[in-house]
């Protein structure tokens, strides 16, 4: 319905034995025909985790409304940008954290593929 979506991720971490949290953050924006490709993208949204025991698959609650920049209309490429916020204070996991995927959830009103 061209809204804000939101977004969940899928991480994993090495041993490590203190400090688990980590950021993780998304932000977007869609291009239309003939647009340039370098627009500036949309707010971002982060979501803070909990980790704790090594390779476990841990899941992010969802992220707050993230506004799509650019004015999504019907057929645009939406392009994301996902990162880890490590230098937040926040994130304490002092070692690599794995992104294994993102959930984005949208909402769709119209069954319609245009």
């Amino acid at each position: 319905n061209n809204d804000g979506i939101t977004a969940s991720f899928y991480w994993s971490h090495a041993a490590t034995t203190t400090n688990f949290d980590v950021v993780w953050g998304l932000q977007a924006v869609a291009i239309s025909n003939d647009d340039p490709i370098g627009t500036a993208y949309g707010s971002v949204q982060d979501v803070t985790d909990t980790g704790g025991t090594t390779n476990d698959l841990y899941i992010t609650s969802s992220t707050s409304t993230i506004t799509i920049a650019g004015t999504p209309a019907t057929a645009d490429e939406v392009f994301f940008r996902v990162y880890r916020n490590a230098t937040s204070g926040g994130d304490t996991l002092a070692i690599d954290a794995r992104l294994m995927g993102v959930a984005v959830f949208y909402t769709v009103t119209t069954l319609d593929d245009a």
